[in-house]
Protein backbone atom coordinates (compact mmCIF):
# COMPACT_ATOMS: atom_id res chain seq x y z
CA UNK A 1 0.00 0.00 0.00
CA UNK A 2 1.55 3.43 -1.06
CA UNK A 3 2.76 5.65 1.81
CA UNK A 4 0.41 8.88 1.60
CA UNK A 5 3.11 12.10 2.03
CA UNK A 6 1.44 15.90 3.71
CA UNK A 7 4.87 18.46 3.18
CA UNK A 8 5.32 20.14 6.96
CA UNK A 9 3.24 17.39 8.50
CA UNK A 10 6.14 16.44 10.57
CA UNK A 11 7.56 20.09 11.50
CA UNK A 12 4.02 22.13 11.65
CA UNK A 13 5.76 24.21 8.41
CA UNK A 14 3.42 25.67 5.58
CA UNK A 15 6.34 23.69 3.02
CA UNK A 16 4.22 24.07 -0.49
CA UNK A 17 3.26 28.12 0.25
CA UNK A 18 7.31 27.96 1.21
CA UNK A 19 8.51 26.40 -1.86
CA UNK A 20 6.20 28.56 -3.81
CA UNK A 21 7.40 31.71 -2.95
CA UNK A 22 11.27 30.58 -3.05
CA UNK A 23 10.37 29.48 -6.87
CA UNK A 24 8.02 33.04 -7.40
CA UNK A 25 11.18 34.66 -6.07
CA UNK A 26 13.92 33.12 -8.32
CA UNK A 27 11.75 33.61 -11.64
CA UNK A 28 10.07 36.75 -11.39
CA UNK A 29 12.92 39.11 -11.92
CA UNK A 30 13.72 36.43 -15.13
CA UNK A 31 10.40 36.79 -16.54
CA UNK A 32 10.30 40.10 -16.16
CA UNK A 33 13.25 40.86 -17.80
CA UNK A 34 11.90 38.65 -20.88
CA UNK A 35 8.58 40.84 -21.04
CA UNK A 36 10.32 43.72 -20.63
CA UNK A 37 13.00 42.48 -23.81
CA UNK A 38 9.98 41.19 -25.95
CA UNK A 39 7.83 44.19 -25.39
CA UNK A 40 11.01 46.10 -26.52
CA UNK A 41 11.40 44.03 -29.57
CA UNK A 42 7.66 44.14 -30.27
CA UNK A 43 7.87 48.01 -30.33
CA UNK A 44 10.88 47.90 -32.53
CA UNK A 45 9.05 44.89 -34.68
CA UNK A 46 5.54 47.16 -34.98
CA UNK A 47 7.75 50.93 -35.69
CA UNK A 48 9.59 49.12 -38.56
CA UNK A 49 6.38 48.04 -40.21
CA UNK A 50 4.94 51.71 -39.67
CA UNK A 51 7.82 52.59 -41.26
CA UNK A 52 7.65 50.39 -44.27
CA UNK A 53 4.52 51.33 -44.74
CA UNK A 54 4.92 55.12 -45.08
CA UNK A 55 8.14 54.41 -47.18
CA UNK A 56 5.94 52.44 -49.37
CA UNK A 57 3.13 54.76 -50.12
CA UNK A 58 5.86 57.40 -51.09
CA UNK A 59 7.58 54.71 -53.18
CA UNK A 60 4.14 54.53 -54.54
CA UNK A 61 3.74 58.30 -55.31
CA UNK A 62 7.10 58.60 -56.67
CA UNK A 63 6.48 55.68 -58.99
CA UNK A 64 3.93 57.73 -60.85
CA UNK A 65 6.25 60.91 -61.48
CA UNK A 66 8.85 59.25 -62.88
CA UNK A 67 6.42 59.52 -65.62
CA UNK A 68 6.81 62.19 -67.95
CA UNK A 69 3.65 61.42 -69.47
CA UNK A 70 1.83 62.02 -66.16
CA UNK A 71 3.23 65.88 -66.50
CA UNK A 72 1.64 66.17 -69.91
CA UNK A 73 -2.27 66.15 -68.43
CA UNK A 74 -3.81 68.27 -70.79
CA UNK A 75 -7.66 69.53 -70.65
CA UNK A 76 -10.03 69.86 -73.84
CA UNK A 77 -12.89 72.10 -73.52
CA UNK A 78 -15.58 72.48 -75.66
CA UNK A 79 -17.23 75.87 -76.15
CA UNK A 80 -20.69 74.64 -76.40
CA UNK A 81 -21.37 70.59 -75.01
CA UNK A 82 -24.73 70.36 -76.29
CA UNK A 83 -23.13 70.26 -79.79
CA UNK A 84 -19.96 68.16 -78.80
CA UNK A 85 -17.52 67.06 -76.03
CA UNK A 86 -13.93 66.52 -76.08
CA UNK A 87 -11.00 64.75 -73.80
CA UNK A 88 -7.34 65.02 -74.51
CA UNK A 89 -4.79 62.67 -73.90
CA UNK A 90 -0.80 63.15 -73.54
CA UNK A 91 -0.23 63.66 -77.16
CA UNK A 92 -2.43 66.85 -77.35
CA UNK A 93 -1.05 69.66 -77.23
CA UNK A 94 -2.20 73.55 -75.90
CA UNK A 95 -4.15 74.99 -78.64
CA UNK A 96 -7.09 76.14 -80.17
CA UNK A 97 -9.75 75.33 -83.08
CA UNK A 98 -13.11 76.18 -84.54
CA UNK A 99 -15.26 73.30 -84.51
CA UNK A 100 -18.60 72.95 -86.63
CA UNK A 101 -21.06 70.00 -86.47
CA UNK A 102 -22.03 69.09 -90.20
CA UNK A 103 -23.66 66.17 -89.50
CA UNK A 104 -24.11 63.30 -87.91
CA UNK A 105 -23.58 59.77 -88.11
CA UNK A 106 -26.10 57.12 -88.70
CA UNK A 107 -26.78 53.73 -88.24
CA UNK A 108 -28.66 52.52 -91.21
CA UNK A 109 -32.38 50.66 -90.87
CA UNK A 110 -34.71 48.24 -92.84
CA UNK A 111 -38.07 48.04 -92.46
CA UNK A 112 -40.45 45.55 -94.49
CA UNK A 113 -43.56 45.40 -95.92
CA UNK A 114 -46.95 44.66 -93.39
CA UNK A 115 -47.60 40.96 -92.53
CA UNK A 116 -50.77 40.19 -90.84
CA UNK A 117 -49.16 39.77 -87.42
CA UNK A 118 -45.97 38.24 -86.25
CA UNK A 119 -46.48 34.41 -86.80
CA UNK A 120 -47.21 34.79 -90.41
CA UNK A 121 -45.63 32.83 -92.52
CA UNK A 122 -42.88 34.73 -95.02
CA UNK A 123 -41.64 31.90 -96.53
CA UNK A 124 -38.73 29.47 -96.64
CA UNK A 125 -35.04 29.23 -98.21
CA UNK A 126 -31.15 30.47 -97.61
CA UNK A 127 -31.52 33.90 -96.13
CA UNK A 128 -27.92 36.40 -96.38
CA UNK A 129 -27.85 38.81 -94.35
CA UNK A 130 -24.45 40.95 -94.84
CA UNK A 131 -23.08 44.41 -93.07
CA UNK A 132 -20.51 45.72 -95.49
CA UNK A 133 -18.23 42.55 -96.68
CA UNK A 134 -19.30 40.74 -93.69
CA UNK A 135 -22.10 38.16 -93.76
CA UNK A 136 -24.01 35.57 -92.23
CA UNK A 137 -26.42 32.90 -93.85
CA UNK A 138 -29.19 31.07 -92.13
CA UNK A 139 -31.66 28.55 -93.19
CA UNK A 140 -35.19 29.17 -92.98
CA UNK A 141 -37.58 26.10 -92.94
CA UNK A 142 -40.76 25.37 -91.63
CA UNK A 143 -40.19 25.45 -88.09
CA UNK A 144 -38.90 29.11 -88.31
CA UNK A 145 -40.24 30.67 -91.39
CA UNK A 146 -42.85 33.18 -89.73
CA UNK A 147 -42.02 37.08 -89.27
CA UNK A 148 -40.86 36.16 -85.71
CA UNK A 149 -39.14 33.16 -86.02
CA UNK A 150 -36.94 34.71 -88.88
CA UNK A 151 -35.89 37.17 -86.30
CA UNK A 152 -35.13 35.48 -83.68
CA UNK A 153 -32.99 33.42 -86.02
CA UNK A 154 -31.56 36.49 -87.23
CA UNK A 155 -30.97 37.59 -83.32
CA UNK A 156 -29.71 34.26 -82.65
CA UNK A 157 -27.38 34.06 -84.49
CA UNK A 158 -23.25 33.29 -83.74
CA UNK A 159 -21.88 34.89 -87.13
CA UNK A 160 -24.09 37.62 -87.00
CA UNK A 161 -21.98 40.57 -88.86
CA UNK A 162 -23.75 43.27 -86.51
CA UNK A 163 -27.59 43.78 -87.16
CA UNK A 164 -30.27 43.54 -84.97
CA UNK A 165 -34.09 42.26 -86.10
CA UNK A 166 -37.42 43.89 -84.38
CA UNK A 167 -41.00 43.25 -85.03
CA UNK A 168 -43.16 46.68 -84.72
CA UNK A 169 -47.13 45.67 -84.13
CA UNK A 170 -49.20 48.75 -85.81
CA UNK A 171 -52.19 49.28 -86.54
CA UNK A 172 -52.14 48.27 -90.45
CA UNK A 173 -50.24 45.12 -89.62
CA UNK A 174 -47.01 43.83 -88.04
CA UNK A 175 -43.40 45.23 -89.86
CA UNK A 176 -39.74 43.33 -89.24
CA UNK A 177 -37.31 45.91 -88.52
CA UNK A 178 -33.55 45.23 -88.84
CA UNK A 179 -31.55 47.67 -87.66
CA UNK A 180 -27.55 48.08 -88.32
CA UNK A 181 -25.83 47.94 -84.86
CA UNK A 182 -23.00 49.92 -86.00
CA UNK A 183 -23.15 53.83 -87.95
CA UNK A 184 -21.63 55.07 -91.40
CA UNK A 185 -21.69 53.96 -94.98
CA UNK A 186 -19.14 51.04 -94.27
CA UNK A 187 -22.07 48.57 -92.35
CA UNK A 188 -24.89 49.34 -95.29
CA UNK A 189 -26.95 46.42 -95.19
CA UNK A 190 -27.70 44.24 -97.36
CA UNK A 191 -30.17 41.03 -97.38
CA UNK A 192 -30.44 38.44 -100.08
CA UNK A 193 -32.53 34.81 -100.58
CA UNK A 194 -31.91 31.54 -102.38
CA UNK A 195 -34.18 28.62 -103.03
CA UNK A 196 -36.85 27.86 -100.85
CA UNK A 197 -40.82 28.98 -101.91
CA UNK A 198 -39.42 32.12 -102.63
CA UNK A 199 -41.39 33.77 -100.30
CA UNK A 200 -38.15 34.88 -98.29
CA UNK A 201 -37.83 37.46 -101.56
CA UNK A 202 -40.32 40.12 -99.62
CA UNK A 203 -37.53 40.73 -97.17
CA UNK A 204 -34.33 41.47 -99.51
CA UNK A 205 -32.68 44.64 -100.01
CA UNK A 206 -29.86 45.22 -102.66
CA UNK A 207 -29.90 48.44 -104.36
CA UNK A 208 -27.35 47.30 -106.28
CA UNK A 209 -28.80 44.41 -108.20
CA UNK A 210 -32.35 46.41 -107.68
CA UNK A 211 -33.57 44.13 -105.00
CA UNK A 212 -35.82 46.53 -102.88
CA UNK A 213 -38.88 44.96 -100.98
CA UNK A 214 -37.51 46.39 -97.40
CA UNK A 215 -37.70 50.09 -97.27
CA UNK A 216 -34.74 52.67 -96.02
CA UNK A 217 -36.14 54.33 -93.41
CA UNK A 218 -32.55 55.94 -92.15
CA UNK A 219 -30.08 56.06 -94.42
CA UNK A 220 -26.35 54.79 -93.45
CA UNK A 221 -24.41 57.95 -92.74
CA UNK A 222 -20.92 59.21 -92.06
CA UNK A 223 -20.09 61.87 -89.17
CA UNK A 224 -18.75 65.25 -91.08
CA UNK A 225 -17.17 68.03 -88.58
CA UNK A 226 -14.96 70.92 -89.98
CA UNK A 227 -12.01 72.10 -87.90
CA UNK A 228 -10.82 75.59 -89.08
CA UNK A 229 -12.78 74.58 -92.08
CA UNK A 230 -10.85 70.97 -92.95
CA UNK A 231 -13.78 68.64 -93.37
CA UNK A 232 -13.22 65.55 -91.51
CA UNK A 233 -15.11 62.12 -91.69
CA UNK A 234 -15.84 59.38 -89.44
CA UNK A 235 -17.80 56.44 -89.59
CA UNK A 236 -19.05 56.82 -86.08
CA UNK A 237 -20.06 60.33 -83.96
CA UNK A 238 -16.39 59.91 -82.04
CA UNK A 239 -13.36 60.86 -83.80
CA UNK A 240 -10.43 59.72 -82.20
CA UNK A 241 -8.05 61.50 -84.31
CA UNK A 242 -9.24 63.89 -85.77
CA UNK A 243 -7.03 66.11 -83.84
CA UNK A 244 -3.77 64.30 -82.45
CA UNK A 245 -4.04 63.32 -78.55
CA UNK A 246 -7.77 64.78 -78.80
CA UNK A 247 -11.09 62.70 -78.46
CA UNK A 248 -14.29 64.63 -79.78
CA UNK A 249 -17.79 63.15 -79.20
CA UNK A 250 -20.46 65.11 -81.45
CA UNK A 251 -23.77 65.17 -80.11
CA UNK A 252 -25.64 67.50 -82.21
CA UNK A 253 -24.91 69.71 -85.78
CA UNK A 254 -24.55 73.07 -85.10
CA UNK A 255 -26.10 74.08 -88.02
CA UNK A 256 -23.61 76.27 -89.48
CA UNK A 257 -22.45 77.81 -86.40
CA UNK A 258 -18.50 77.08 -85.56
CA UNK A 259 -17.65 76.12 -81.44
CA UNK A 260 -14.45 76.61 -80.14
CA UNK A 261 -12.49 73.54 -78.59
CA UNK A 262 -9.89 74.53 -76.72
CA UNK A 263 -6.80 72.29 -75.63
CA UNK A 264 -4.73 73.18 -72.49
CA UNK A 265 -2.25 72.17 -70.12
CA UNK A 266 -3.58 70.88 -66.74
CA UNK A 267 -2.26 72.43 -64.47
CA UNK A 268 -4.63 71.18 -61.74
CA UNK A 269 -3.44 67.61 -62.06
CA UNK A 270 0.37 68.61 -62.39
CA UNK A 271 0.26 70.45 -59.15
CA UNK A 272 -1.74 67.94 -57.27
CA UNK A 273 1.34 65.14 -58.49
CA UNK A 274 3.56 67.85 -56.54
CA UNK A 275 1.32 68.26 -53.57
CA UNK A 276 0.85 64.12 -53.02
CA UNK A 277 4.47 63.58 -53.43
CA UNK A 278 4.91 66.82 -50.60
CA UNK A 279 2.53 64.86 -48.67
CA UNK A 280 3.97 61.45 -48.71
CA UNK A 281 7.05 62.70 -47.95
CA UNK A 282 5.62 64.58 -44.56
CA UNK A 283 4.00 61.39 -43.79
CA UNK A 284 7.00 59.63 -43.98
CA UNK A 285 9.03 62.10 -41.91
CA UNK A 286 6.04 62.39 -39.03
CA UNK A 287 6.37 58.62 -38.86
CA UNK A 288 10.28 58.86 -38.69
CA UNK A 289 9.60 61.67 -35.81
CA UNK A 290 7.23 59.80 -34.02
CA UNK A 291 9.31 56.43 -33.86
CA UNK A 292 12.51 58.30 -32.83
CA UNK A 293 10.87 60.57 -30.30
CA UNK A 294 11.46 61.33 -26.64
CA UNK A 295 8.75 62.67 -24.17
CA UNK A 296 10.51 64.51 -21.46
CA UNK A 297 7.67 65.03 -19.40
CA UNK A 298 7.09 60.97 -19.26
CA UNK A 299 10.55 59.65 -19.32
CA UNK A 300 9.54 57.35 -22.72
CA UNK A 301 11.16 56.85 -25.35
CA UNK A 302 10.15 56.07 -28.93
CA UNK A 303 10.40 52.19 -30.07
CA UNK A 304 13.27 53.39 -32.36
CA UNK A 305 15.15 56.07 -30.84
CA UNK A 306 18.88 56.38 -31.87
CA UNK A 307 17.93 53.19 -34.49
CA UNK A 308 21.11 53.57 -36.49
CA UNK A 309 18.88 52.08 -39.53
CA UNK A 310 16.09 54.71 -39.30
CA UNK A 311 18.64 57.63 -39.16
CA UNK A 312 20.31 56.14 -42.19
CA UNK A 313 17.11 56.25 -44.32
CA UNK A 314 16.18 59.76 -42.91
CA UNK A 315 19.53 61.05 -43.85
CA UNK A 316 20.17 59.59 -47.47
CA UNK A 317 16.35 60.75 -48.48
CA UNK A 318 17.22 64.03 -47.16
CA UNK A 319 20.83 63.96 -49.74
CA UNK A 320 19.08 63.41 -52.58
CA UNK A 321 15.99 66.13 -51.98
CA UNK A 322 19.31 68.95 -51.74
CA UNK A 323 20.96 67.44 -54.98
CA UNK A 324 20.25 69.18 -57.64
CA UNK A 325 19.14 67.59 -60.74
CA UNK A 326 22.12 67.80 -63.38
CA UNK A 327 22.15 68.39 -67.19
CA UNK A 328 18.31 69.90 -66.80
CA UNK A 329 17.68 72.61 -69.87
CA UNK A 330 15.23 74.47 -67.35
CA UNK A 331 15.82 77.85 -65.33
CA UNK A 332 15.55 75.79 -62.18
CA UNK A 333 17.55 72.40 -61.09
CA UNK A 334 16.02 72.04 -57.44
CA UNK A 335 12.83 71.38 -56.02
CA UNK A 336 13.59 74.79 -54.02
CA UNK A 337 13.05 77.04 -57.13
CA UNK A 338 9.75 75.52 -58.07
CA UNK A 339 8.64 76.08 -54.64
CA UNK A 340 9.03 72.74 -53.10
CA UNK A 341 11.14 73.84 -50.10
CA UNK A 342 12.52 72.52 -46.96
CA UNK A 343 11.02 73.63 -43.18
CA UNK A 344 13.30 73.32 -40.19
CA UNK A 345 11.27 70.78 -38.95
CA UNK A 346 12.37 68.54 -42.29
CA UNK A 347 9.49 68.48 -44.01
CA UNK A 348 8.33 70.11 -46.96
CA UNK A 349 5.90 72.94 -47.99
CA UNK A 350 4.95 74.59 -51.25
CA UNK A 351 5.27 78.28 -51.98
CA UNK A 352 1.75 78.64 -54.38
CA UNK A 353 2.99 81.60 -55.93
CA UNK A 354 6.57 80.29 -57.02
CA UNK A 355 5.36 77.05 -58.20
CA UNK A 356 2.07 78.55 -60.33
CA UNK A 357 4.78 80.71 -62.06
CA UNK A 358 6.60 77.14 -63.13
CA UNK A 359 3.43 75.59 -64.46
CA UNK A 360 2.57 78.79 -66.28
CA UNK A 361 5.89 79.47 -67.73
CA UNK A 362 7.69 75.60 -67.76
CA UNK A 363 5.01 73.47 -67.94
CA UNK A 364 6.98 70.38 -69.69
CA UNK A 365 10.11 70.98 -68.03
CA UNK A 366 8.71 71.04 -64.47
CA UNK A 367 7.33 67.07 -65.23
CA UNK A 368 11.39 66.35 -66.01
CA UNK A 369 12.14 67.85 -62.63
CA UNK A 370 11.01 64.72 -61.68
CA UNK A 371 10.82 62.26 -64.84
CA UNK A 372 14.34 62.05 -66.26
CA UNK A 373 17.13 60.07 -65.18
CA UNK A 374 18.86 61.99 -62.82
CA UNK A 375 15.07 63.55 -61.68
CA UNK A 376 14.06 63.42 -58.39
CA UNK A 377 11.41 61.32 -58.95
CA UNK A 378 13.72 58.12 -60.33
CA UNK A 379 16.31 58.83 -58.05
CA UNK A 380 14.00 58.59 -54.66
CA UNK A 381 12.34 55.71 -55.89
CA UNK A 382 15.32 53.56 -56.43
CA UNK A 383 16.28 54.32 -53.05
CA UNK A 384 13.26 53.63 -51.36
CA UNK A 385 12.86 50.63 -53.70
CA UNK A 386 15.98 49.29 -52.63
CA UNK A 387 14.83 49.77 -48.91
CA UNK A 388 11.73 47.66 -49.23
CA UNK A 389 13.33 44.84 -51.46
CA UNK A 390 13.25 41.32 -50.15
CA UNK A 391 16.50 41.68 -49.33
CA UNK A 392 16.82 45.01 -48.48
CA UNK A 393 17.82 46.82 -44.94
CA UNK A 394 14.15 47.29 -43.57
CA UNK A 395 13.34 43.46 -44.19
CA UNK A 396 16.91 42.29 -42.97
CA UNK A 397 16.02 44.12 -39.25
CA UNK A 398 12.34 43.11 -39.61
CA UNK A 399 13.49 38.98 -39.76
CA UNK A 400 16.40 40.22 -37.20
CA UNK A 401 13.45 41.53 -34.49
CA UNK A 402 11.32 37.85 -35.49
CA UNK A 403 14.19 35.88 -34.60
CA UNK A 404 14.82 37.66 -31.59
CA UNK A 405 10.87 37.17 -30.15
CA UNK A 406 11.21 34.12 -31.12
CA UNK A 407 14.16 33.50 -29.21
CA UNK A 408 12.45 35.08 -25.98
CA UNK A 409 9.78 32.31 -26.34
CA UNK A 410 12.15 29.45 -25.75
CA UNK A 411 14.00 31.62 -23.25
CA UNK A 412 10.61 31.39 -21.50
CA UNK A 413 10.58 27.48 -22.19
CA UNK A 414 13.84 27.01 -20.53
CA UNK A 415 13.23 29.39 -17.80
CA UNK A 416 9.81 27.39 -16.82
CA UNK A 417 11.65 24.20 -17.28
CA UNK A 418 14.44 25.33 -14.41
CA UNK A 419 11.83 26.75 -12.10
CA UNK A 420 10.29 23.46 -12.20
CA UNK A 421 13.56 21.44 -11.46
CA UNK A 422 14.43 24.33 -8.45
CA UNK A 423 10.72 23.55 -6.92
CA UNK A 424 11.46 19.63 -7.69
CA UNK A 425 14.54 20.05 -5.56
CA UNK A 426 13.46 22.52 -2.54
CA UNK A 427 10.26 20.42 -2.40
CA UNK A 428 13.08 17.38 -1.91
CA UNK A 429 15.18 19.38 0.14
CA UNK A 430 12.29 20.61 2.66
CA UNK A 431 10.52 16.87 2.83
CA UNK A 432 13.93 16.33 3.94
CA UNK A 433 13.83 18.78 6.82
CA UNK A 434 10.34 17.77 7.61
CA UNK A 435 11.86 14.16 8.25
CA UNK A 436 14.10 15.18 10.43
CA UNK A 437 12.29 17.79 12.77
CA UNK A 438 9.76 14.85 12.73
CA UNK A 439 12.31 12.31 13.98
CA UNK A 440 14.15 15.05 16.22
CA UNK A 441 10.30 16.12 17.59
CA UNK A 442 9.69 12.24 18.21
CA UNK A 443 13.36 11.55 19.56
CA UNK A 444 12.61 14.86 22.41
CA UNK A 445 9.18 13.40 23.11
CA UNK A 446 11.00 9.95 24.38
CA UNK A 447 13.57 11.18 26.10
CA UNK A 448 11.71 13.73 28.07
CA UNK A 449 9.09 10.84 28.68
CA UNK A 450 12.02 9.03 29.97
CA UNK A 451 13.44 11.48 32.51
CA UNK A 452 10.27 12.22 33.91
CA UNK A 453 10.35 8.45 34.65
CA UNK A 454 13.84 8.90 36.54
CA UNK A 455 13.18 8.13 40.72
CA UNK A 456 13.03 11.28 42.23
CA UNK A 457 11.49 13.30 39.22
CA UNK A 458 7.98 14.45 39.30
CA UNK A 459 8.02 14.65 43.33
CA UNK A 460 7.59 18.51 44.47
CA UNK A 461 8.08 17.79 48.13
CA UNK A 462 11.00 15.82 49.16
CA UNK A 463 10.59 14.06 52.70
Amino acid sequence: MASISSPGAGSGLDIGGIVQQLVAAEGQPLETRLVQKEARAQGKLSGFGSLKSSLAALRDKLDVMKSQDKFLSRTASSGNEDYFTATAGEAALPSSYAVEVVRLAQAQKLTSGAFADAAAVVGTGTLTVAVGAVAMTLDITAENNSLDGIRDAINAATDNPGVSATIVNADSGSYLIVTAESTGLANTITITQSGGDGGLSALEYDPANSLMSLTESIAPQDALIRIDGLDVMNSSNTFAAAVEGVTIDVIQETGGVQESLTIANDKAATRKLVSDFVDSYNLLISTIDNLTAYDAENETAAPLIGDSTVRGIRDQIRRELSTAVEDLDAPFSTLAEIGVETQLDGKLSIDDETLDAVLQDDFVKLGQLFSTTDGYATRLFSLADGFLESDGILETRTQGLTSTIESYSDDREALNDRLVALETRLLKQFNALDSLLSQLSTTGNFLSQQLNNLPGVGSSNGS
